[in-house]
Order: C-alpha cells, then sequence, then structure tokens
C-alpha cells in the first residue's frame, strides 16, 4: 500500500519535476535544495512505507525546494524559527554532528545524567571511582612533600657541615 506521502511527492515530481538541484527557498540560505519539502500547514498526518511518522498536505502549492538542512528542521516538527520544543532555533544553533538542537540535546542529556545517578549501581561505581582518584592524588601529594622535606633536609645538612 503507498501511502498519501509518497503519493504526493509522486505528483510534486510529475507537476514541478525534480528539486534536486535548484536553490532553497529559505532567505540567506545559499544551500542548493534536495528535494520537495513542505512549507505550508500540514493536512494530513501518517506514516511512510518504513513506518516512519510525517505530515504532507495534499495542495502541491504548500512545497517549496529545500536543503537538506532546513527540510530536516521542517521534517522533525517545529519551523525554521522554533524547534518542536519550543526552543529558538537562532539562539540555540544546532549540533553539528546530528543537527540536532543544541537546547533539546542539553535536556536530553541532563535527563540522561538525571536517571544515571538515580540508579544505585552507576552511583557506587561512581563513588569507588572517586574514592580510587583521592587516593591516588593524596599518593602524589604525599610523595611531593616527603621528597621536598628530603630536599630540604640535605641542604640544611651542607649548611651545618
Amino acid at each position: 500500500m503507498t501511502s498519501g506521502y509518497v503519493i504526493v511527492h509522486e505528483m510534486l515530481r510529475r507537476e514541478f519535476g525534480t528539486a534536486v538541484g535548484r536553490p532553497c527557498v529559505v532567505s540567506g540560505c545559499t544551500s542548493l535544495a534536495d528535494g520537495w519539502g513542505l512549507v505550508g500547514e500540514a493536512t494530513n498526518y501518517g506514516e511512510k512505507n518504513d513506518g516512519t511518522a510525517v505530515r504532507w498536505s495534499t495542495d502541491l502549492r504548500d512545497y517549496a525546494p529545500l536543503c537538506f538542512s532546513h527540510n530536516a528542521q521542517l521534517d522533525g516538527g517545529g519551523d525554521l524559527l522554533m524547534c518542536p520544543r519550543g526552543h529558538v532555533r537562532i539562539t540555540w544553533g544546532k549540533d553539528a554532528t546530528n543537527s540536532e538542537c543544541v537546547g533539546c540535546r542539553r535536556e536530553r542529556l541532563r535527563e540522561y545524567k538525571r536517571r544515571r545517578r538515580a540508579d544505585p549501581e552507576y552511583r557506587a561505581r561512581e563513588n569507588a571511582r572517586d574514592r580510587a582518584q583521592k587516593a591516588k592524588r593524596r599518593a602524589q601529594t604525599t610523595a611531593q612533600t616527603s621528597a621536598a622535606t628530603k630536599g630540604r633536609q640535605a641542604t640544611n645538612r651542607e649548611g651545618q657541615s
């Protein structure tokens, strides 16, 4: 069964041709488009054949050529100014590795760390690691102070002779 999303994109290619190689319609963007992207309001929500959740419109005028980056921003939810979770894209920016909103990444990592800290096994490992590091630092400090003390004692003996 072919989804409405696939049918609309086939209609776009038939009606307007491919969007690949055209300039991206977002102002200030100098990249070339890699396909048709929804810039208008979505009228339908569903899944592609592979099960990915998508939104689309049956009005072909709601589509425009978009580069990969802007198409991903709009497909992921939100709009060009706000991410789906409400972070202002201009203020936060995006992570260079996976184009994730930096604000969303920050929240995701904080939640991950909070869950890890709540895990008793994780806390036990962290406490053991901290104790080992403190013992190592203490041993280094003791070695340094004893070496300095021996050096002072040797200097004092030479001065007394």
